[in-house]
């Protein structure tokens, strides 16, 4: 889906959505090659900066919510295309923060590429607040009691961190390299947004790393608590086995061929072993509940 919009010193034109239609438009109508289009179509392409013959390539990677991958939480490449008067940003998906950009904040491409990152940047911070809403509230389920799919959701969470710190810093380069373009940051707003861009990606790569240590100290210590729970489980069985063989060795010898004491009187062996398998049953218990095995 082409949208197109005139402002005072180029023109914009967003792809969202793109089709096979749509790229054959770009590479006949805008000469887009055929390689640049390939890149557009990889939803791994990692953030980078090329100087192409009549044009520049800016992919820059953006937090989303894919049903499509395994980690809900994903991260999308968003391809910006620099020319003389005109900036074309194409998305395999929508992509909701280019419609917060307001007007004002496109009077040059260079502030225009610039807001696309910062705004970028604050939308990385946002979804770190809700992944770590979703963080907190596995932690309070699992306090109460330990669940698969609460560990699964830390797994995935964990996953989201690992693809936001790599987009963040591809961000960060894409950035650097741009500052170093000549006649790119040529005014004190473009330098101005630059900087205000740097500390916003810097600020979202210190909180994707806080949260990461945050949430592989919950695993650590929901793992020790499984640990200990299991080890515990097995000392249990354990006891409770060698409590149960007790009266079965007892019963065993007076089951055998052989003349035992007080074999001949049914009663009187009846309950002696029974006080026997009792006195020795109830010594077993007491010494494991001192222990707190039992």
């Amino acid at each position: 889906m082409f949208v197109t919009e005139k402002l005072k010193t180029f023109s914009w034109v967003n792809v969202g959505n793109p089709d096979h239609d749509d790229f054959e438009r770009l590479q006949q109508e805008y000469k887009i090659d055929e390689d640049t289009i390939s890149d557009i179509l990889d939803p791994d392409e990692q953030p980078r900066f090329e100087i192409e013959d009549d044009y520049k390539v800016i992919i820059v990677r953006f937090p989303i919510i894919n049903r499509e991958t395994d980690t809900l939480w994903h991260t999308e490449p968003l391809s910006i295309i620099y020319s003389t008067n005109r900036v074309i940003t194409v998305c395999r998906k929508r992509c909701d923060l280019l419609d917060k950009i307001k007007k004002d904040e496109k009077t040059s491409r260079e502030e225009f590429v610039l807001n696309i990152i910062y705004y970028i940047a604050e939308s990385y911070l946002r979804f770190l607040k809700e992944l770590n809403k979703r963080v907190l509230e596995s932690k309070k389920m699992l306090s109460e009691r330990v669940r698969k799919n609460e560990l699964m959701a830390l797994l995935e969470v964990e996953n989201s961190y690992t693809l936001y710190m790599a987009g963040l810093k591809g961000n960060v380069a894409v950035l650097d390299k741009l500052e170093k373009v000549r006649g790119f940051v040529k005014t004190d707003n473009a330098k101005e947004l630059a900087e205000d861009t740097r500390i916003e990606l810097s600020q979202a790569i210190e909180v994707v790393t806080t949260y990461s240590k945050m949430l592989k100290s919950v695993k650590e210590t929901f793992e020790s608590v499984i640990n200990m729970d299991s080890n515990t489980y097995i000392n249990r069985l354990t006891m409770w086995n060698i409590i149960l063989v007790v009266p079965t060795v007892i019963v065993g010898y007076y089951g055998m061929n052989t003349h035992l004491p007080f074999a001949d009187s049914d009663y009187t062996a009846t309950a002696i072993l029974v006080l026997i398998m009792i006195l020795l049953l109830g010594f077993a218990m007491f010494s494991l509940a001192r222990r707190r095995v039992v």
